[in-house]
């Protein structure tokens, strides 16, 4: 074997090593967290090897601003829970991805701002991290359980405050929790609010939050002018005159709102 071999494995092999090590300050579930509980090692991926997880989700949360997930099994209360917790780049990230994977929440249990559970899983936001607990037999056991690992896992992490309610003046709390979609790209649309892909078809570095009530309110933050005259451009507006369907706003230079009918 030659040197140059040999010092390409000695890296490879410590890049393994470094990438399977849940990073210091994590939320990690222990069995001093949950007594009695049967807790497996986490298992690690970041960055593309997102993909070896989610072949087909992957794309969604790189979109977004995807950092790690740690994905462990745990037995515990005589069930069987899958807790994935993942860390995005900040907390409008982590919130992005629950606002599109949220699905007809049967309760809003307080373990933080923003949560949804259902009879096979439980999804918390808090800062930047995104949780998903998923159980297999959807019992009001498994429902207690659940709510019981959250706990766990929301104690261990600094609560980011998340300010969006100043990009929709008159919106309320409740109406961000229940009715409120953030988009950062594409599939963020596809998955969050499909009827808007034409909308914002070829639009790039962009974030959108979407609120669905009796209206349909639009907040767009542009990163760049450019982004902003290429949006108006595609719509053929002038801001400057009143549109037919269609309520246009402009709060600055990079950001839009909309108002039009669902």
């Amino acid at each position: 074997m030659t040197k140059k071999v040999m010092i390409i494995l000695v890296l490879l092999f410590n890049l393994n090593l470094l990438i399977s090590q849940v990073p210091d300050g994590f939320p990690s579930v222990t069995k001093d967290d949950l007594p009695g509980a049967k807790i497996s090692e986490p298992r690690i991926f970041n960055g593309t090897s997102l993909f070896g997880y989610i072949d087909g989700g992957a794309e969604l949360y790189l979109e977004y601003g995807f950092s790690l997930v740690t994905v462990t099994e745990i037995d515990y209360m005589e069930g069987k829970y899958k807790t994935e917790i993942y860390k995005m780049n900040g907390p409008e990230e982590a919130f992005g991805i629950f606002s599109v994977s949220k699905f007809r929440c049967a309760g809003m249990p307080p373990l933080a701002e923003y949560t949804c559970q259902t009879k096979y899983q439980l999804q918390i936001c808090k800062g930047p991290y995104y949780i998903s607990i998923i159980n297999r037999t959807g019992t009001r056991k498994d429902s207690i359980a659940s709510i019981k690992i959250g706990e766990v896992i929301g104690r261990k992490i600094k609560d980011e405050r998340l300010e969006l309610l100043s990009w929709v003046p008159g919106i309320s709390h409740q109406e961000l929790k229940q009715n409120g979609i953030l988009a950062k790209g594409k599939l963020g649309i596809v998955n969050g609010s499909p009827d808007l892909e034409d909308f914002f078809s070829g639009i790039r570095n962009y974030t959108a939050l979407i609120i669905r009530g009796s209206k349909k309110l639009i907040a767009i933050r542009f990163e760049s002018g450019e982004s902003f005259r290429k949006f108006i451009d595609l719509h053929h507006w002038n801001i400057e005159v009143p549109q037919s369907g269609v309520s246009l706003k402009k709060i600055n230079d990079l950001q839009l709102n909309i108002e039009m009918e669902n």
